[in-house]
């Protein structure tokens, strides 16, 4: 089957499935993140399948087309968001239009409920949206005038879309009770290819590497009102009061060296045993997760199924997540595979962090038990397999028919 994504992407991360050519022109991409989608793109081509990217960049200069066995990659030039908002992304949807019209997929996936839909669903052709936010609480939580400005465009691709794919049960119900989409919705969970949990193996089989280091604490996330970080600074400026054999170590955009986060806490007196590492490739953190990490604690007000988590999870390392932070608690299976807690309160973060450490040996059976969850659930391997069946019956028109008979 010919299938396009129409996604942010970070054609770099595919390297090695390019041909001679494409290779040498990809340095020029600097791409947008979607790790979600690169392990599903993968999956899809190794089961045999034609796959087809076009993904807006706005770092790109002009339309680039990347090939391989199999693979092609478009690249197109997107405006600054604050230009893209006066004609709703008009010359970004004719440049996803075009290219999707040259090379006709059977069906496509759009990714996230915002442009790249809406130039995938201007084509016509079978398309399945995946919903990896949810539109109305990202925008009540992060009070964001962009938020808000995309929350109608999410409600034209949601009632536009013939299937509506969304990574949680949490989602799932959000999608439903406040967007009233007219197409079948199904849930099929973010996954994780085997490389990840082959990580989780080693460290569970090895246990903490060095038995006398500071206890680390880390969490990846970004700078704002979302993801929390000033609440978790907070929190552990109390855990090292009681423990100051401790570190914290963050990463993730405005969260590096003298960034936002670092000058915010400096200016409050949070940054001591605190480390800024900042932005980070996706294979570091995963070695840091690996190698140094004893626990993570994920402050976000709310995920949808977050990535971050369960790649800690996957890599053996426990997790600390909000008991009401979305989907956080279905992915941590209501506390059976790692710590929940009231992630607005810092003292709440404090006290939890503090009987985490406190528990010894029983991390390691939680870790354990953690693994096993996300191996057992959410491998990439079953959720290609549920996407195939939904551009199987797209292809059909089965998910067109299936709406059509429900209204």
């Amino acid at each position: 089957m010919h299938i396009g994504f129409a996604s942010p992407f970070v054609p770099q991360e595919l390297t090695d499935l390019l041909d001679c050519e494409s290779r040498k022109k990809v340095a020029q991409v600097v791409g947008v993140w979607a790790t979600p989608v690169t392990a599903l793109v993968r999956e899809l081509h190794k089961r045999g399948h034609g796959i087809t990217v076009f993904a807006l960049d706005p770092g790109a200069k002009e339309k680039l087309r990347l090939a391989g066995e199999r693979l092609v990659v478009h690249v197109l030039p997107a405006r600054p968001l604050r230009k893209c908002v006066l004609d709703v992304y008009l010359a970004e949807r004719r440049l996803l239009r075009e290219a999707i019209l040259a090379e006709r997929p059977e069906v496509i996936s759009a990714q996230w409920t915002r442009e790249h839909a809406l130039g995938a669903l201007s084509t016509g052709f079978p398309t399945a949206v995946t919903c990896h936010d949810t539109p109305l609480r990202y925008a009540w939580i992060s009070k964001g005038i962009f938020m808000w400005y995309h929350l109608p465009i999410a409600w034209w691709v949601i009632r536009k879309a013939a299937l509506l794919i969304c990574v949680s049960p949490y989602t799932a119900q959000h999608i439903k009770r406040f967007f009233w989409p007219r197409a079948p919705v199904e849930v099929i969970p973010n996954g994780l290819p085997p490389e990840v949990f082959e990580r989780g193996a080693r460290r569970l089989a090895r246990g903490r590497a060095v038995s006398d280091a500071p206890f680390t604490f880390c969490s990846v996330g970004r700078w704002g009102r979302m993801k929390n970080i000033a609440a978790l600074l907070e929190a552990f400026a109390r855990v090292r009061r009681a423990r100051p054999d401790t570190r914290l170590v963050l990463f993730g955009p405005g969260l590096g060296p003298a960034e936002a986060a670092e000058q915010w806490a400096r200016s409050r007196g949070l940054d001591q045993s605190v480390e800024f590492r900042g932005s980070a490739s996706r294979e570091k953190i995963l070695d840091f997760l690996e190698a140094e990490a004893d626990m993570m604690v994920h402050p976000s007000l709310v995920e949808t199924h977050g990535m971050t988590i369960i790649e800690a999870m996957a890599c053996g390392v426990p997790v600390v997540g909000g008991l009401k932070s979305g989907a956080v608690p279905w992915t941590l299976e209501h506390g059976r595979c790692g710590y929940l807690c009231d992630v607005t309160d810092p003292d709440s973060i404090a006290r939890t962090m503090l009987e985490a450490m406190s528990r010894g040996p029983a991390n390691a059976e939680l870790a354990q038990r953690a693994y096993e969850s996300v191996r057992d659930r959410f491998p990439i391997e079953s959720v290609a397999e549920a996407y195939e069946r939904i551009f199987a019956r797209l292809a059909r028109g089965g998910a067109c028919g299936a709406a059509r008979s429900a209204h």
